[in-house]
């Protein structure tokens, strides 16, 4: 695929979701190739965020700490997969019936589109901060309403507040597995 088909690719998942999910699963892509996407999506935001903090560092005075980037692609690909499985899992448990490749595929382009977002505020932030602000709220408003369509397609509900449903469980479950591994292991990593 050309980087110009990717380009048009990424316009039309904004403009019609619904299509480009349908589009997306029809690849049935291998598994393997879907690891490694995943794998060098979450390789690329982790050295997009090192540079980000390298070019504009969080203010001393917010209380915010820097993750170095291997700690952070850790913890994002655990977030990132954590998310597929729980979206899988939890939709077919509503009667979806989406596949978990379905499921890794709309996710992973998802997440590479997050990535385009991330390398146009690396420029954009020292530019202009307002403007940066405003550019992640639209995405993360429109993220948020393609990944809502995504979860629809994939899961054949052809019902978004079913998806919005799936997507809250999900949520839920990884806060609760969360918790569960914090009270589990967090006496054992907390420090003497």
């Amino acid at each position: 695929m050309t980087a110009a088909a990717l380009g048009q690719l990424a316009v039309d998942t904004i403009r019609t979701p619904r299509e480009v999910a349908r589009r997306l699963m029809d690849l049935k892509l291998p598994r393997d190739a879907l690891w490694t996407a995943l794998a060098l999506v979450v390789v690329l935001n982790a050295a997009l965020y090192s540079a980000s903090n390298m070019i504009a560092p969080p203010p001393d005075d917010l209380a915010v700490p820097i993750v170095a980037p291997v700690p952070f692609a850790l913890f994002l690909a655990a977030g990132l997969v954590g998310t597929i499985y729980a979206l899988w899992y939890v939709g077919r448990m509503l009667g979806g019936e989406g596949a978990l490749g379905d499921i890794m595929v709309l996710l992973v382009w998802l997440q590479a589109l997050r990535l385009v977002v991330q390398a146009a505020l690396l420029v954009l932030v020292p530019l202009s901060p307002v403007l940066s602000s405003l550019v992640v709220l639209a995405a993360a408003a429109i993220g948020f309403w393609i990944l809502l369509n995504f979860i629809d397609v994939a899961h054949g509900y052809g019902n978004l507040l079913k998806s919005l449903g799936a997507l809250a469980l999900s949520v839920l479950a990884m806060a609760l597995g969360l918790t569960f591994l914090v009270t589990l292991f967090g006496g054992a990593l907390a420090p003497t």
